[in-house]
């Protein structure tokens, strides 16, 4: 039987058109960070934004999401 987890989601900047400045989520046990881009929407070209797993830089989208994580997710840094 699969269990569902709960995670905070926070968008900073720009990445609020895609989803609430604060939610909390219910997704299942085991979900890698990539479903929360999937789930709201965010287009490839923002796939590379810097991504907070509780205060700590995750850049791999694969990463296992766990219960009661705060996940923080920022516009990629531009610049040249």
């Amino acid at each position: 039987m699969n269990k569902n987890i709960s995670v905070t989601v926070k968008f900073f900047a720009t990445l609020r058109e895609y989803g609430p400045e604060q939610e909390v989520i219910t997704i299942p046990e085991k979900s890698e960070i990539k479903l929360l881009f999937d789930k709201y929407n965010i287009p490839n070209d923002e796939r590379r934004a810097i991504i907070l797993v509780n205060g700590r830089p995750h850049k791999d989208l694969n990463t296992i999401l766990k219960d009661g994580d705060l996940i923080s997710i920022f516009p990629p840094i531009g610049g040249g």
